[in-house]
C-alpha cells in the first residue's frame, strides 16, 4: 500500500493529464455516436450505435471513479505520510511523457471503431473483392429507371450493412435498404429508383459493420444517371 500511495503522489499531475486525455477522447467519440444515433434510418444500425454509445458512457464513468479514487488516495496519503512525497525518489522513464500520451490517445482512436475510427480496428481498403464490393452496377456504368444491385457482402462475424447513394459533391448520404445476412455474388435486396432523381453523377456505397462493431471502411462507386 506504502508503494502504490508513493507512486500515486510521485505521478500525480500525469496521472491526472492522462485520465484527461482519455477522457476528451471519449466523449468526443460518445458525442459522434450520439450524432450519428440521430441520423440512423434503420432499427439494427441504430441497435450497433446504441451498444456503442452504452460502451463508451461505461469507460467515461470508469474515468470519472479513476480520477476519484486518485484524488482519495492522494489525499490519505498527504494526510496520513506527510513526508511521502519527499521520500520517494523518482525513477527516470516512469513518469508517462506527452508522446507516450498522445500514443495511447492514438491508439484508443484506432484500436476501438466507430463510423468514424472508433472501438476497434478499421479495415482500409474500402471494396474488398470476395467479401465488400458491388457487382451491378459497376463504377462508371450509366444507369436509369429502377437500378437492380448485387454484389458480396461477406465478411468475418457478420453483424449489419447498408447501401445508400448521393448525388456527387454532396455531403449528406441518402439510404437505399439494410440487412444482417451474409450476400456472395446476388442482389442485395432492393432496388434503386433513379427515376425522381435528376441526371448526373451519382456515387453509390455499402457500409458493413461486424458483430463486434468493427467497421470497415465503405465501399464506394461512381454511377452516372441518364434519362
Amino acid at each position: 500500500m506504502i508503494e502504490l500511495l508513493k507512486f500515486l503522489k510521485e505521478f500525480e499531475g500525469g496521472i491526472y493529464l492522462l485520465l484527461l486525455v482519455l477522457a476528451l477522447v471519449l466523449a468526443g467519440r460518445l458525442a459522434g455516436a450520439l450524432q450519428l444515433k440521430r441520423k440512423s434510418a434503420f432499427s439494427l444500425e441504430k441497435e450497433i450505435v446504441q451498444k456503442k454509445i452504452n460502451s463508451t458512457a461505461t469507460l467515461l464513468v470508469i474515468i470519472l471513479v479513476l480520477f476519484v479514487g486518485q484524488v482519495i488516495l492522494v489525499s490519505v496519503a498527504s494526510a496520513h505520510y506527510p513526508g511521502l512525497y519527499t521520500l520517494t525518489t523518482p525513477t527516470v522513464g516512469i513518469l508517462p511523457t506527452p508522446t507516450d500520451m498522445f500514443q495511447a490517445m492514438l491508439r484508443m482512436e484506432e484500436t476501438p471503431e466507430g463510423l468514424e475510427q472508433t472501438q476497434t480496428a478499421v479495415a482500409m481498403t474500402g471494396c474488398i473483392p470476395g467479401q465488400i464490393e458491388w457487382l451491378s452496377p459497376v463504377s462508371g456504368n450509366e444507369v436509369s429507371g429502377s437500378v437492380p444491385l448485387s454484389g458480396t457482402i461477406n465478411v468475418p462475424n457478420m453483424g449489419f450493412y447498408k447501401y445508400e447513394y448521393r448525388l456527387k459533391g454532396r455531403e449528406e448520404w441518402i439510404p437505399i435498404a439494410a440487412g444482417n445476412k451474409v450476400v456472395i455474388e446476388s442482389e442485395l435486396g432492393g432496388n434503386w429508383n433513379t427515376e425522381q432523381l435528376q441526371p448526373g453523377l451519382y456515387e453509390l456505397r455499402i457500409v458493413v459493420s461486424d458483430n463486434q462493431n468493427n467497421l470497415f471502411q465503405p465501399c464506394v462507386i461512381e454511377v452516372k444517371v441518364v434519362l
